[in-house]
């Protein structure tokens, strides 16, 4: 038997030819109602989508997550070393897919998979969403019955936090003018509903904060505020641009975000982030900005992934809840819900081999 890993990751549009079936892609997933039906609504949508945000992608130079991601992986085959298992990305939403990934590890003799997500925080959003599309692709490749090692969340991973504390020192660092600095953790954000199915990644981000926090020893202010908000649905609170009028009417001057949440640079944090939030801080008096840059390559970020792996090929076949993380047998992991924290155990869990 041999294992392969698959490194699960979001996607984003390289060109202008990518971007319409991105949104599409994604709206098809996101959408409520069934699918026949979100089939037929998302690409009229994913169109007019594209109009508004296609300047922004633009001005970016268009999305470089799966450049990133690419040479995370790379530096990660270079950590686990030539005997390390073989691995291949599987995007969500663009090119390279779950099928191309599975089909790129079968033809190497794998035959068991471990998914490594390239999300610190389990969401159904993120994680949750991009093993669901693994277990589909292998359901479409026939594979249903091999056994799969799900790897959860990692927001208080010692390396993971290694990493992240090393780009927020190089942030404040980089972070204009005197007096005190204030920390701004910037995750994206999630609508309550999410929550209210018992989304974990609140919890998981607040956690990396209050750790990363006493990791550092860090002694000033310190922030959240989420992120992206869009549609009229209620989001968790307060958004970040709530926090920098808050900030603002306080007095601050000094303001470096951190964006928590985000493994690769994309356009939540180079259009957003560096574009719309620091003018609206700039707007409302605070002259001071800098920004924590994201994990990217961070050496600790790829040591962190490296023995994420390495654990799993030493415990696969083991299984923990996606939320608590307490270990699970197999007559539990079965039952509809964990019976520690009562989160609803995912298909790919419940029903995988």
């Amino acid at each position: 038997m041999k294992v392969g890993i698959v490194a699960c990751d979001f996607g984003g549009p390289q060109g202008a030819e990518e971007l319409v079936p991105f949104l599409t892609e994604l709206l098809t997933d996101v959408l409520p109602g069934p699918h026949a039906l979100k089939s037929l609504v998302a690409p009229r949508l994913a169109s007019a989508r594209a109009g508004k945000v296609r300047p922004e992608y633009e001005a970016i130079g268009w999305s470089p997550l799966v450049p990133t991601h690419r040479r995370q992986i790379a530096a990660l085959r270079e950590a686990l070393g030539p005997d390390g298992p073989p691995i291949a990305s599987g995007m969500m939403f663009t090119a390279p897919t779950m099928d191309e990934a599975i089909a790129e590890l079968t033809s190497q003799g794998v035959d068991r998979f471990i998914a490594l997500p390239m999300f610190p925080h389990y969401s159904l959003a993120t994680t949750h969403a991009a093993f669901s599309f693994m277990f589909d692709a292998l359901r479409r490749a026939g594979l249903a019955g091999r056994q799969v090692h799900w790897i959860p969340g990692y927001p208080e991973h010692p390396r993971y936090l290694d990493a992240l504390a090393a780009t927020i020192r190089q942030g404040v660092d980089e972070t204009p003018g005197e007096g005190p600095v204030h920390l701004l953790f910037t995750p994206h954000g999630l609508p309550l509903s999410f929550v209210r199915r018992g989304d974990p990644y609140p919890d998981q981000v607040r956690a990396t904060v209050r750790a990363v926090v006493r990791h550092m020893d860090w002694k000033g202010p310190v922030h959240v505020g989420w992120q992206s908000k869009v549609g009229p649905v209620r989001w968790l609170e307060p958004g970040t641009p709530e926090v920098i009028d808050r900030l603002a009417a306080d007095g601050a001057k000094r303001l470096c975000m951190v964006p928590v949440a985000f493994a690769s640079e994309h356009i939540e944090t180079l259009s957003e982030i560096d574009g719309e939030y620091r003018q609206h801080a700039l707007d409302r008096g605070i002259p001071h900005f800098g920004r924590a840059p994201a994990l990217g390559l961070e050496p600790a970020y790829i040591d962190c992934l490296a023995m994420l792996v390495r654990d799993a090929v030493r415990r696969f076949g083991s299984y923990s809840c996606m939320r608590c993380h307490l270990p699970k047998d197999d007559a539990h992991r079965r039952q509809r819900r964990c019976p520690n924290c009562r989160f609803t155990f995912p298909a790919f869990l419940r029903d995988g081999q």
